[in-house]
């Protein structure tokens, strides 16, 4: 049988980690360990951890990080032969990890598809019914994944969540997708994100990253995937508010490839973003 390793990174996190904790100690698949890389907590994080005793590998950063180095740091001294990660505010289905193993033939990375968002006390918001693209590589350069919480790597393979990048579980994909690795999606609702004002994507944060990103790629991406990319990077500025930066991207895109507006999610999300009025 397949070791794997859960790892969770936190920082601040006392509301929700007993939960997150129990949760990844409650999958059904028995040959795990659950490892925990907090950040320099300074709430009550570090005694609710202690509670959990050796259930838990529990590791604790000098200093406060960030999460792509706890998430680094726990594939280091993770010991199983695929890794899992999870967010300490995210639950999974308590057959998520004996689901993704079983999927593990022929890939490198399995990511499964998160539909299900919920509040602070775990409670359903609302389910998503947004369709995906077959074509992974579609898919990763629209932007359409990227939750570390709904993502799993063979250890051997791991490419490292990049520093200072706030949207590292995106880039981290596109960097997998360009050197060849085997990625597989899944679409089976056993991921479940929690819903806060803290969320990255809330963050303007988001929209900068984002950019620098596809600054980065736009001239590697290869030229069937670059539309998705450049529209993404589209959108996002116009939600944001940056519309004149976004209408120039979405031109591109309509010079280079205008079938990709036959999408209607495409379609409402430019309808929906691209035009603001302002009033002084």
């Amino acid at each position: 049988m397949v070791k794997v390793s859960i790892v969770i990174p936190v920082y601040n996190a006392q509301d929700f980690i007993k939960d997150t904790i129990t949760c990844a100690l409650g999958q059904t698949y028995p040959y795990k360990e659950v490892i925990v890389i907090d950040d320099a907590s300074t709430d009550e994080t570090p005694a609710i951890l202690e509670e959990f005793g050796d259930k838990i590998v529990y590791i604790r950063n000098e200093k406060n990080m960030e999460r792509s180095f706890s998430r680094n740091r726990g594939v280091e001294v993770s010991t199983g032969d695929i890794v899992f990660f999870l967010d300490a505010d995210d639950l999974w289905a308590e057959d998520y990890v004996e689901t993704v193993v079983n999927n593990f033939d022929n890939c490198d990375i399995v990511y499964s598809f998160p539909r299900s968002l919920i509040d602070e006390k775990g409670r359903l918001l609302r389910t998503s019914k947004k369709r995906i693209p077959k074509d992974v590589g579609e898919l990763i350069f629209s932007g359409m994944v990227g939750y570390p919480s709904a993502s799993a790597f063979r250890k051997s393979v791991f490419l490292g969540y990049g520093d200072n990048v706030p949207r590292e579980d995106w880039e981290i994909f596109i960097r997998a997708f360009l050197k060849g690795l085997r990625i597989k999606i899944l679409d089976n609702n056993k991921v479940f994100i929690r819903e806060h004002q803290k969320r990255t994507s809330r963050n303007p944060r988001f929209f900068t990253s984002t950019k620098k990103i596809y600054e980065e790629y736009k001239n590697v991406v290869p030229q069937l995937y670059r539309p998705y990319l450049t529209f993404h990077y589209a959108e996002t500025a116009m939600r944001f508010g940056h519309l004149l930066e976004g209408w120039r991207a979405l031109v591109s895109v309509l010079l280079e490839r205008p079938s990709i507006m036959l999408n209607s999610r495409r379609l409402l999300s430019v309808l929906k973003r691209g035009f603001r009025i302002k009033f002084s």
